[in-house]
């Protein structure tokens, strides 16, 4: 892949249930770039099915979670072995000039010292989330709302873990937008404006 003209790094990290995957394949589709969440292990190379399906457990899972799981005879140190794993893939699209959207992976603190990135933190109101959680997985009121719980205390303390910054915490964003607010295809215009007023003022 050729060095892109202008450069262009989004991350989004986001609330289970915002919509912020959603948001994110909006924009990569209007800008033609790829968009980086769990497709990252194909990229490093984990490509058969069952070692994709052993790799997702430990994607953005807070370590003590999973030290005592054995996945491709590796345990203990696992799940930190694939985040550096991600981090570095990361790391090298960047460095090679190339332009992407990632979803979380702590991607807004791994990249922070690229002039091109732009950090987004989309958050929701519960009962914008419940539903969208409800319909996506099938559950009922009770079970989407634990399930919403269970993501987004891993979410946090993955990113927290890892990163020095506090996840959700505005102070670290460029950006922090609640999509129920005005959902999810008008949200995505919202960070079109601002991403490009940001690369125009860098042009």
């Amino acid at each position: 892949m050729e060095k892109d003209d202008q450069q262009l790094i989004i991350t989004i990290s986001r609330e289970f249930g915002s919509g912020g995957k959603e948001i994110a394949q909006i924009l990569g589709e209007k800008y033609g770039i790829p968009v980086y969440e769990k497709n990252i292990l194909s990229q490093l190379g984990i490509r058969t099915q069952e070692d994709m399906d052993e790799f997702r457990v430990l994607d953005e899972t807070p370590r003590w979670l999973i030290a005592s799981r054995t996945v491709r005879g590796l345990t203990n140190s696992n799940e930190e072995m694939l985040a550096a794993m991600q981090f570095q893939f990361l790391k090298d699209e960047a460095n090679a000039g190339h332009s992407f959207i990632v979803l979380g992976h702590c991607a807004e603190e791994i990249l922070k010292d690229h002039e091109a990135l732009i950090t987004i933190f989309v958050s929701a109101d519960k009962e914008f989330k419940i539903p969208r959680i409800m319909k996506e997985h099938h559950l009922n009121e009770k079970e989407a709302t634990k399930m919403m719980k269970r993501h987004n205390k891993n979410r946090k303390q993955y990113h927290n873990y890892y990163c020095k910054n506090a996840w959700g915490d505005s102070r670290y964003y460029d950006m922090c937008l609640k999509s129920s607010a005005l959902g999810t295809q008008k949200t995505a215009a919202l960070i079109d404006d601002f991403v490009r007023m940001r690369t125009e003022e860098k042009a």
